[in-house]
């Protein structure tokens, strides 16, 4: 394993480089259709009932520490959270871990129109919908 100063060194290395940890809904459609993807959202679990993307894993961001061993490293991770912006620091801390992470550029807000989604409809008897 790296040393933190070792991997922060790549890190800022990666960025001069071009790579800026980011991933569009066109890249990610893309990559979908290719491979298996680790999806993280990290948005809190009632917007996550709402709608999300297909296969996608609910941590809450203060969480994602807890669930580290959970996260596979040897599958490309994409982050994603409300606008983008908590998904980027999660994704560099990831990367100084040694995880293939990157963030959804603009987050839930980009344009989700050709990914698949899955959106829970709540039963009127109960409070949650099971997904």
């Amino acid at each position: 394993m790296k040393t933190i100063e070792e991997a922060v060194a790549v890190y800022f290395q990666d960025l001069k480089k071009g790579c800026n940890n980011l991933i569009s809904c066109d890249q990610l459609k893309e990559l979908m259709s290719r491979e298996d993807v680790y999806i993280l959202d990290i948005r809190k679990p009632e917007d996550f009932e709402k709608e999300h993307l297909e296969g996608a894993i609910n941590v809450f961001w203060s969480e994602v520490g807890d669930h580290l061993d959970e996260i596979p490293k040897d599958k490309k991770v994409v982050v994603c959270c409300y606008s983008g912006q908590s998904a980027g620091q999660v994704v560099s801390l990831m990367r100084l871990l040694g995880y293939n992470a990157c963030s959804l550029k603009g987050g839930m807000q980009c344009d989700l129109t050709y990914l698949p989604l899955e959106a829970h409809c709540c039963d009127i008897q109960t409070e949650t919908c099971s997904s």
